[in-house]
């Protein structure tokens, strides 16, 4: 595998396709941001007009893309993938999206001879510079060997979860409880600021109790208690995905309560014009209603 399409060069797609680019692979590259295109381009990569141009005469394609119809759209498309992809082509889908739609892409792409994998990433943007992603992978075990290799230029780990969906399914789960524990995370901040508590007292206790959480040592020391909230993982994201997870809740009759209620305190901060925040940010909503601010000194 020598030869590489990748369409969706936003905050994650840019990064990503940088280090398929460092890892040695030959890129060719599409987006409707000219100057995410010429960033990609000035590294060496090859500029395509259309998602079907830069499935032509490559190995692999791999797609990052915002939503389930930018999906539908690239890979299936008048001027999608399906177009100009030879027979035995991978597609790799690594875009947070509904399972449901990962399913019907899948099945319309092999019935025309290609090798799909959904492979979406877990981490934040950080971790796409760096190249240390966390890659979620559904799909045959023979296709997944054959991708590995160009999986790793872009995650650390590479963790096979089933058959074509589980692993965009796996990200759903995943996210639905991240982004609600980023909820309850600033609701329990606040509240103990506005009560009175010292932040690092409170960080001390609940680092080593029960309530010890990844949000707790990792992504609010990072952004919120620094009063950086430029996004690694945006409100606007979050949002979304805890709807996809709803979504699959519904669909499995499983009940969701908690994420229903953490979606509508982003719904919230985004009507305030948070979503752009990074996730973290969700505390300012919060702050700002309880009258009182929870930063490092």
């Amino acid at each position: 595998m020598h030869t590489i399409g990748f369409i969706g060069l936003g905050s994650m797609g840019r990064p990503m396709a940088t280090n398929v680019v460092k890892a040695g692979f030959a890129l060719r590259v599409h987006d409707i941001v000219p100057d995410a295109v010429a960033a990609l381009v000035a590294r060496g990569a090859e500029a395509r007009p259309s998602p079907k141009d830069v499935a032509g005469d490559v190995d692999a394609v791999i797609t990052m893309l915002p939503d389930s119809p930018d999906v539908e759209a690239v890979l299936l498309g008048p001027e999608g993938v399906i177009q100009g992809a030879r027979p035995g082509t991978f597609v790799i889908d690594m875009s947070t999206i509904d399972p449901t739609v990962t399913r019907r892409v899948g099945a319309a792409l092999e019935a025309r001879g290609l090798r799909f994998l959904d492979a979406p990433v877990g981490r934040t943007s950080a971790h796409a510079e760096a190249g240390t992603l966390y890659i979620m992978v559904g799909g045959d075990p023979a296709d997944l060997a054959a991708v590995e290799p160009l999986l790793r230029a872009m995650g650390s780990d590479v963790v096979h979860c089933g058959s074509v969906g589980t692993g965009i399914t796996m990200k759903v789960v995943n996210n639905y409880l991240s982004c609600a524990a980023s909820v309850l995370t600033a609701e329990c901040l606040v509240l103990g600021a506005k009560a009175g508590l010292e932040l690092e007292t409170m960080l001390r206790v609940m680092t080593n109790t029960a309530a010890k959480t990844a949000h707790l040592e990792m992504t609010y020391p990072a952004k919120a208690f620094r009063g950086d909230f430029t996004p690694g993982f945006a409100i606007d994201l979050a949002h979304k995905d805890l709807g996809i997870g709803l979504r699959l809740g519904a669909e499995q009759r499983v009940p969701l309560t908690m994420g229903a209620v953490a979606r509508e305190v982003y719904s919230a901060a985004r009507a305030e014009g948070k979503g752009q925040l990074d996730y973290s940010g969700i505390i300012t909503l919060l702050e700002e209603m309880a009258g009182v601010k929870v930063r490092r000194r």
